[in-house]
């Protein structure tokens, strides 16, 4: 038994391990292709011939819900971008909304900025955030768009740099890699441990393999391209709408682009609670979307296997050391990654890194004996692609 929990804990390290290079790599990417923007804006200043002349006018998306953590700081960071033209629209769906409030007062101090304030109840499907979409598409004005969630916060530079993308015409989509920052408590600081170890490596590994993971915290695209593939009519009703707007696009013969270019998800003051519905309907999410894929989920854990170990054998000597060794590398591996992302985690928060593992594992279990979730006060159902249905 010794053999088969350390050949497993083995798979597991070296997945991890081929996680935090893959994610260095991308990083590296990211900066250098930052630092040879940089340079090609200098010479336009002096010649007039950059790549940068490539600056359309975009619609940036912002659907929000109600008043969650950073939100003020978050629309700063999008209203105060350094680009020529673009738009803000946030879609609320009641007027009613806790943020109308916070969101108006956002535009009337800078009223330089075109902001706009889409309010609509429409349903065009199960997914609550596409039905807020929905509503949106109308107020804006711009072909090219952006869709990003109400907890992101961005660097000034977001738009010029991934808008440079699409210099390719055959580009389709642009996604962006994230990292979880802010935390005041425990279901704060798990989510953002998963975010910059889990999430993070995943996206970048894969993309390496050619595999491209949509992230919908941040999607650009073009409207008219997108309408012509289906619009939102073909995602209304998946949970996983960013996945399924990306094979859309992969379908159709568009390129699906992950930048390196790092956007942070703002997660304050989450509850245990909170973190475990979240990671439930993540499992079901990914379950139903690559089946093979989420069983070596399971085999890479070898946080939860060095655990399994250790009560399999009545906690030997060996079995012990093998946990050590185990808690140890994922602590001080999410600390380099954290590090790498400049998040302000530190070795001494990503100790807990392994306890967040074991209770992924135990979630892991929860899409096999249950096809259910709740989303935003609706019980719903979850089927292959993660295609969505009431339960009743």
């Amino acid at each position: 038994m010794k053999e088969t929990f350390g050949i497993i804990v083995g798979i597991g390290l070296a997945y991890y391990i081929s996680l935090v290079l893959a994610t260095f790599s991308k990083l590296f990417i990211s900066r250098l292709r930052s630092a040879g923007q940089d340079t090609s804006r200098r010479l336009d200043e002096r010649d007039g011939s950059s790549p940068f002349k490539f600056l359309p006018p975009i619609s940036i998306l912002k659907p929000v819900t109600g008043v969650d953590g950073n939100l003020r700081e978050n629309l700063l960071s999008f209203i105060n971008q350094d680009y020529p033209e673009f738009e803000i629209v946030i879609g609320l769906q009641s007027p009613d909304d806790p943020a109308r409030d916070l969101v108006q007062q956002l535009k009337e101090q800078h009223p330089a900025k075109k902001i706009k304030i889409a309010i609509s109840d429409y349903t065009l499907g199960y997914n609550p955030k596409v039905n807020n979409l929905y509503g949106m598409m109308p107020s804006a004005d711009y072909d090219y768009m952006v869709i990003s969630d109400s907890n992101v916060i961005v660097d000034k530079d977001y738009l010029r740099t991934n808008i440079d993308y699409f210099r390719n015409e055959k580009v389709g989509i642009v996604s962006n890699l994230i990292k979880g920052v802010g935390g005041e408590s425990i279901g704060s600081l798990f989510e953002n441990l998963h975010l910059n170890s889990f999430v993070v490596g995943n996206v970048s590994l894969l993309d390496y393999l050619g595999i491209k993971i949509v992230v919908g915290k941040s999607i650009f695209f073009r409207r008219s391209q997108f309408e012509q593939l289906g619009g939102l009519w073909e995602i209304r009703n998946y949970l996983a709408e960013d996945q399924m707007m990306g094979k859309l696009y992969e379908q159709n013969g568009y390129k699906v682009v992950t930048s390196p270019h790092v956007v942070s998800t703002t997660n304050h003051s989450w509850n245990m609670k909170r973190f475990i519905n979240r990671h439930t309907r993540w499992a079901q999410l990914r379950w139903n979307l690559n089946k093979p894929g989420y069983i070596l989920e399971l085999i890479a854990n070898f946080s939860l296997w060095s655990v399994a170990y250790l009560v399999a054998s009545g906690f030997s000597t060996e079995s012990f050391m093998l946990a050590m060794l185990s808690w140890t590398a994922k602590a001080t591996g999410d600390s380099l990654m954290n590090s790498m992302l400049k998040t302000g985690i530190g070795l001494r928060l990503c100790l807990a890194a392994p306890l967040k593992d074991l209770l992924i594992g135990f979630l892991w279990i929860v899409p096999l004996v249950n096809r259910k979730t709740s989303w935003r006060g609706s019980q719903i159902k979850i089927a292959r692609n993660t295609l969505l249905s009431p339960t009743n």
